[in-house]
C-alpha cells in the first residue's frame, strides 16, 4: 500500500512538471566557403502553443562580415513546434565564426536560441565567379560635417544568378542622415544587376562605423526575371567612417557652407534695358556636385549704381543646381555692370578652398538721374560779405525783467518740486497705491491656498470648543462637555483631512491624532450622540477632563 502511495505521488509531480525548451540548429552546408551562401534552420519545441514569430530580425547581431537575414517561418496553428529559416552569406576569413545568442518573441512566450557557431574555410572548393554579389560604392577618405556624400550599391549578376530585385535596405549609423535617391532601383548597363544610389549626410564629428544591410532576390540559371520564383539572399556593409569640422586654417570670410565641385553655370536677367528705379530680377545658378542644398546664399553688395532687394527663394533640387536670385534696381543711367557674385567652397577631395566667381553682366540703364539738392544752412541776416545786421522789423527780442509802469505785477513761478502740495498729495496717492496691491496681493495668495484661512476658522473654533468644555465641566454638565470636545475634533480634523467635519467618525480623528486614547474618544463620541445611540453613564466623562481637553490642545498645535 505505501508503494502504490509512492508511485501516485511520483506520478503526479511528473505530471505537474513542464518540459525544458528544446532549441536546436543547423547550418548548411556545414562548413562555408569564403563568401558562400548559406542556410541557418532554428527549430524549436516548447511545451505551450508557440505560434507566429514577431521581430525576429531585431535582435540578430552577426559577426563582422557576415550577411544573415531572417528568410520566414515554417507555422502550424495549434502547435507546440516553430521552424524559423535564415539566409546569410559567409564572411570572407576563414574561421569559426559565432552568431550570439538571441531571443525569439512568440505570443505565448520569449525563447532564448543559443550560439550559433558557422565554420568557413578554403578546403570547400567554393568558387564566387558565378555567384551574384553586391558591391559598396563610397569614397574611402575622411568626411566633413555638413557634407553631401554620394554612394551607391551595386547588385552584379551573372550568366547563372539573376538579380531581379531587392529590398529591406537599412542603415545604422549615428550622426548621419540616409535618404534613398529614387524611388526603385536602377538597372546596370549591362543588364545583370541593379544600382541603388544612396546620400549621406554627417551631422556630427567623431568616429562611427556605417552599417548597411539589405536583401536581393536572385534566380538560378536563368536571364529573366519572370521565368521561375526568386530567392531572397542577404547583403551587409560595414565601414569606419571619420567625421570633421571644415578646417578653420585658409577659410576665407565669404564661406557661406559649401562643401564639394562647383561651377557657374549662367546669370539670367530679365531685362537688359532698364530705366533708371526699375527693378529687375538676376538670376545665379550653380551647378556641381556637393551640397548645394545647405548653401547660404552669398551676398552682395550694390554701392553706388544699384540697389539689392532680398528676395524670398525657392530652395528645390534639380539637376544639381541651385539658383540664387536678386532683385536690382538701378540708381544711374548709362552702361552699368551687375554686382560680382563671390562663392567660396570647399573640396573635401583636395582639402583646399576656392572661389567660384558669377563675372559682372553689362545693362543699359535709360532715364535720367535724380536731381541732387543740397541743403546749405544760410542766415537771412548776413550780408554778402557775411556780416549780421541789426534787423529793421520784427519783434524784439524779449527782456522778462523790464516793467513799465502800467505793468500789473506777476508772481514769480516757483519750480513743482518746490510745491509741498505736490508731494503730499502725490504722496498719499502712493501710499493708497501700495496698500491696495497689498490687499490684492494678499487675497490673491488666499484664493490660491484656501487651506490657510480653513485652519484659522478650524483654531479658532478650537478654542471656542474648549472655552465651552471647561464651562460645561465647572457646571458637571457631561452631555455639553462631550458634545463641545466632539464639535472642536470634528472641526479641526476635517479642515486637516478636508473633509466634511459632520460625516467624521472616532476613527476619523485618530488619522489625525494617532496617539489619542481610543476608549476615550469612543465615551465622548457615545456620550455627545446620546440622543441616537445608548450612552455610557455620563458621571464617569468628567472624572479626568483634562485628557480630553488636551486633545483640543494638540489639535490646535496641528492646525
Amino acid at each position: 500500500m505505501r508503494n502504490a502511495g509512492f508511485i501516485l505521488l511520483a506520478w503526479l509531480a511528473l505530471l505537474t512538471v513542464r518540459a525544458a525548451d528544446s532549441v536546436s540548429w543547423e547550418i548548411t552546408p556545414a562548413v562555408a566557403g569564403p563568401g558562400q551562401p548559406f542556410r541557418l534552420q532554428v527549430r524549436i519545441e516548447s511545451d505551450v502553443v508557440l505560434g507566429p514569430a514577431d521581430r525576429v530580425g531585431r535582435e540578430i547581431k552577426p559577426p563582422r562580415g557576415m550577411a544573415l537575414r531572417f528568410s520566414g517561418q515554417i507555422f502550424r496553428a495549434g502547435t507546440t513546434e516553430a521552424t524559423l529559416n535564415f539566409s546569410g552569406v559567409a564572411p570572407e576569413a576563414e574561421g569559426a565564426h559565432v552568431i550570439p545568442s538571441f531571443n525569439i518573441r512568440f505570443p505565448a512566450k520569449m525563447i532564448q536560441v543559443p550560439i550559433i557557431t558557422l565554420n568557413v574555410s578554403n578546403a570547400t572548393g567554393f568558387r564566387k565567379d558565378g555567384q551574384a554579389r553586391a558591391e559598396l560604392e563610397l569614397p574611402d577618405r575622411t568626411f566633413y560635417v555638413g557634407e553631401r556624400i554620394p554612394g551607391a550599391i551595386r547588385l552584379r549578376g551573372s550568366e547563372q544568378e539573376f538579380v531581379s530585385g531587392s529590398f529591406g535596405l537599412e542603415c545604422e549609423a549615428e550622426g548621419f542622415s540616409f535618404q534613398l535617391l529614387g524611388d526603385r532601383a536602377q538597372p546596370l548597363d549591362n543588364d545583370q544587376g541593379l544600382l541603388t544610389a544612396f546620400e549621406l549626410t554627417p551631422i556630427r564629428t567623431g568616429s562611427s562605423e556605417l552599417s548597411l544591410n539589405g536583401i536581393m532576390l536572385i534566380q538560378v540559371g536563368v536571364t529573366s526575371a519572370f521565368s521561375s520564383p526568386s530567392r531572397d539572399r542577404p547583403f551587409t556593409f560595414r565601414r569606419r567612417i571619420n567625421v570633421e569640422h571644415v578646417p578653420e586654417a585658409g577659410r576665407p570670410a565669404n564661406w557661406n557652407g559649401a562643401i564639394g565641385k562647383f561651377l557657374t553655370d549662367t546669370i539670367q536677367l530679365s531685362n537688359l534695358s532698364p530705366e533708371v528705379g526699375e527693378p529687375l530680377r538676376l538670376r545665379a545658378i550653380l551647378a556641381g556636385e556637393g551640397n548645394l542644398e545647405r548653401i547660404i546664399p552669398p551676398e552682395i553688395m550694390g554701392g553706388e549704381n544699384w540697389d539689392i532687394i532680398p528676395t524670398t527663394e525657392r530652395r528645390r533640387r534639380a539637376e544639381d543646381q541651385r539658383i540664387f536670385s536678386y532683385t536690382l534696381i538701378p540708381r544711374l543711367p548709362g552702361k552699368l555692370l551687375t554686382p560680382e557674385i563671390r562663392l567660396a567652397s570647399f573640396d573635401p577631395e583636395t582639402r583646399s578652398f576656392s572661389q567660384v566667381v558669377f563675372a559682372p553682366q553689362e545693362v543699359t540703364v535709360t532715364g535720367t538721374a535724380p536731381a541732387k539738392v543740397d541743403l546749405i544752412k544760410v542766415d537771412p541776416r548776413a550780408g554778402a560779405n557775411g556780416a549780421t545786421t541789426k534787423p529793421l522789423a520784427g519783434l524784439a527780442t524779449p527782456q522778462p525783467n523790464l516793467r513799465s509802469v502800467l505793468s500789473p505785477p506777476v508772481a514769480s513761478i516757483q519750480p513743482l518740486a518746490a510745491s509741498k502740495s505736490f508731494w503730499a498729495t502725490n504722496g498719499i496717492l502712493f501710499t493708497l497705491l501700495t496698500l491696495s496691491l497689498g490687499v490684492v496681493l494678499t487675497l490673491s495668495y488666499l484664493s490660491a491656498h484656501p487651506e490657510i484661512l480653513a485652519h484659522y476658522h478650524a483654531r479658532r473654533s478650537c478654542r471656542r470648543a474648549s472655552r465651552q468644555a471647561r464651562q460645561a465641566a465647572r457646571a458637571q454638565d457631561s452631555a455639553a462637555f462631550a458634545r463641545a470636545i466632539v464639535a472642536g475634533l470634528r472641526i479641526g480634523s476635517g479642515a486637516l483631512l478636508q473633509a466634511k467635519d459632520q460625516a467624521l467618525t472616532h476613527r476619523d480623528i485618530l488619522r489625525v491624532l494617532p496617539d489619542a486614547p481610543l476608549a476615550l474618544l469612543e465615551m465622548l463620541f457615545q456620550v455627545a450622540e446620546g440622543d441616537k445611540f445608548a450612552p455610557r453613564p455620563l458621571d464617569t466623562l468628567l472624572t479626568e477632563p483634562v485628557r480630553a481637553l488636551d486633545l483640543l490642545a494638540q489639535l490646535e498645535a496641528k492646525l
